[in-house]
């Protein structure tokens, strides 16, 4: 099995992580994302899913060096589920810069009802850069599905 040169990084997503790992990709889920970022010897993936993607999305935001960004079902934008602090997050997030020339993958499921696409397109809306892609697949998006899209899209910008 051929391991890819960069590491996918995750704040949290057991699951993403362990379909990652599967696929042969090197992974780190740490709430410290940050440090694992910084100690990194390959190319960065740093993939926000779910309400870990406001704190990925700021992250991109605020420092270079990334190799990539992966968003998969995130709570951008509103959501009504949302304590305060993560509102807040979310809303640094909508007010600050968008993501430039940062590669940028958007992944979504159609009939997401835990965080409708709708609300999370509002909040992608305000942060996409040049090199955005977005994927939203009928129905909703499954792991396997997601990584698949990961990896196809990490083999074309890294």
């Amino acid at each position: 099995m051929h391991v890819p040169g960069w590491l996918a990084v995750l704040p949290h997503g057991e699951r993403i992580a362990f379909s990652l790992r599967t696929a042969g990709v090197p992974v780190a889920v740490s709430e410290n994302f940050e440090a694992v970022i910084e100690a990194a010897d390959r190319p960065v993936v740093l993939i926000g899913h779910f309400t870990a993607a406001p704190a990925a999305v700021r992250c991109a935001q605020t420092r270079s060096g990334l190799a990539a960004l992966v968003l998969i079902s995130p709570v951008l934008g509103m959501w009504d589920g949302a304590s305060n602090e993560l509102a807040d997050l979310m809303d640094e997030v909508g007010f600050g810069p968008a993501l430039g020339d940062l590669p940028t993958l958007w992944l979504h499921g159609s009939d997401d009802e835990i965080v409708p696409i709708s609300d999370t397109r509002a909040g992608i809306d305000r942060i996409r850069g040049s090199a955005f892609e977005e994927y939203v697949a009928d129905g909703l998006l499954t792991d396997g599905e997601a990584v698949t899209r990961v990896l196809e899209f990490t083999r074309r910008v890294i």
